[in-house]
């Protein structure tokens, strides 16, 4: 009898596990499986110490270098690209680095726009052109914004600023088309960019 019980026991204990076994599989088939959020968890190149390391000296040193990897990192990690934002504007507000004005720019664009600028840019300035049209997406604060990082750069000599900004003026993307502004960016990256040729000689 006692045999015969443990039997039972046992049989109804293996149907019971195989069921919930089922139950539990079938709950995993129907959760619906979030792509997105499988691709943000996922990051490729650096490890995440590497990563801490970088933010750290970025944001308490102004380290280009660091500055570089995250952008690196990032490049491979686009569902997380947002998070560069806050660091370009840390070289930029924090350790007064204009040459990264144009970075806050493309960050601020990409990220308000939800556009790449690799989906448009093929290393002609017409498709740079058809880039920064996308400002027109923008509403008015966050144009404004991301054209005021600009007119900081370019009034600290950063040419990817005033090279930008001669576009946006010339063909009047988000802003009322300015000729004259734009042929005296033009005349002004000449400049800076023949100075800097000098000084390379």
């Amino acid at each position: 009898f006692i045999v015969q019980m443990i039997k039972h026991f046992l049989i109804l204990s293996t149907l019971l596990l195989l069921g919930c076994n089922k139950t539990i599989e079938k709950k995993k088939i129907s959760a619906p499986v979030n792509k997105e959020k499988q691709t943000f968890l996922k990051s490729a190149y650096f490890d995440e110490e590497r990563i801490k390391n970088d933010k750290y000296d970025v944001k308490y040193n102004g380290n280009w270098s660091s500055y570089s990897e995250l952008e690196l990192y990032y490049s491979y990690n686009k569902s997380k690209k947002h998070e560069l934002i806050p660091y370009s504007l840390i070289m930029v507000e924090k350790h007064k680095n204009y040459d990264y004005c144009d970075n806050v720019f493309s960050n601020l664009l990409e990220f308000y726009s939800e556009i790449e600028l690799s989906d448009f840019y093929n290393g002609e300035k017409s498709s740079l052109v058809k880039y920064l049209k996308n400002i027109e997406l923008l509403n008015k604060h966050q144009r404004d914004y991301a054209i005021y990082f600009l007119e900081l750069g370019a009034k600290n000599k950063n040419t990817g600023c005033i090279s930008y900004l001669e576009m946006i003026n010339r063909y009047g993307l988000g802003i009322d088309k300015n000729l004259k502004k734009a042929d005296s960016l033009i005349a002004i990256f000449e400049k800076i960019t023949a100075l800097e040729s000098k000084n390379i000689k």
